[in-house]
């Protein structure tokens, strides 16, 4: 029981967020780009700088690998929602919802509840293949349902993180160490981009009917993605333990908890982009949270102490 007092005790308070946003919202009418611009541009970039110059070089090379792979292969059991579960939605925000996973905002209270603040660097390997996909690859094909290929392209080379990715690993090649005297602004650093991407969800809350909710539907919906992202991830991830084996047990851990990880909050701001259904896709993030919180604590007692 240890195990899900610590991660609630942790998570909680990051989560209290998620209902400071909403209110602010219905107060204020704050609009999301708010909160959204500063945190992709200002905050992130240095975290995933500063991490990656932490973390070892062959965790660099392999776990970002192995999360873009599985983000890329959900694309496979989106499709097959499409034609069976999910007809009515829009391809592109399926895609979306099943290969988005909330590494950063939802990851780094859980991760450091279970690892300690010294994994984090680990993390951020992690998220660097999820973002690698959802944030450039995923973007790209959101903007091309509304512009030209070429126009999305341009609108892909503006994404903030194609370049912090490039200058994390330049850093890196290069040895380049950062002062030890930055480690206490980046451990608060990490506490605010995970409560600024939950008041996102909240910022969006605002236009979900609650009374309308079809439960039963986003059960099928979210209990599908559970699933085919612990059959791709355990494929993927096996395959990589049985073949080279590079990694240490606590890498493995934190990519087995991929499948159990919330929507990204970023496929509101996609659904908002595109001007459809920003309510259920909102919808779709708070509920797969909930999810989670059940989810991760019950897996993560299975991890050795």
């Amino acid at each position: 029981m240890g195990v899900f007092f610590d991660l609630y005790k942790s998570l909680l308070p990051v989560l209290a967020f998620i209902g400071v946003g909403y209110f602010i919202r219905k107060w204020f009418n704050l609009k999301p780009n708010i909160i959204s611009i500063p945190l992709i541009f200002l905050l992130v970039p240095p975290l995933v700088i500063y991490n990656v110059s932490e973390a070892d070089t062959s965790k660099i090379i392999v776990i970002p690998v192995l999360s873009f792979l599985i983000s890329l292969a959900m694309n496979l059991p989106a499709l097959l929602a499409k034609k069976t579960i999910a007809k009515e939605e829009d391809i592109n925000l399926l895609k979306s919802s099943f290969t988005f996973f909330n590494v950063l905002f939802f990851g780094i209270p859980v991760i450091i509840a279970l690892f300690g603040k010294e994994s984090t660097s680990v993390l951020i390997c992690v998220y660097l293949g999820t973002a690698m996909y959802g944030n450039v690859i995923g973007y790209f094909q959101v903007a091309k349902t509304k512009l030209s290929t070429k126009k999305a392209l341009k609108e892909m080379i503006k994404v903030p993180y194609l370049y912090v990715f490039i200058i994390a690993i330049g850093i890196k090649v290069l040895g380049v160490k950062i002062p030890e005297e930055v480690d206490p602004a980046m451990d608060i650093g990490s506490w605010v981009i995970s409560c600024l991407g939950m008041m996102i969800v909240g910022v969006h809350l605002t236009d979900v009917n609650f009374k309308n909710i079809n439960i039963p539907y986003f059960g099928k919906l979210l209990g599908f993605r559970t699933i085919s992202a612990i059959l791709i991830s355990v494929l993927i991830i096996g395959a990589e333990y049985l073949i080279w084996g590079n990694l240490e047990t606590e890498d493995y851990l934190m990519l087995i908890l991929i499948p159990f990880l919330p929507v990204a909050s970023n496929i509101s701001l996609f659904a908002s982009y595109l001007e459809t259904d920003e309510e259920r896709f909102s919808l779709v993030v708070v509920l797969s949270i909930g999810l989670s919180l059940v989810l991760v604590p019950i897996v993560a007692q299975f991890f050795p102490s």
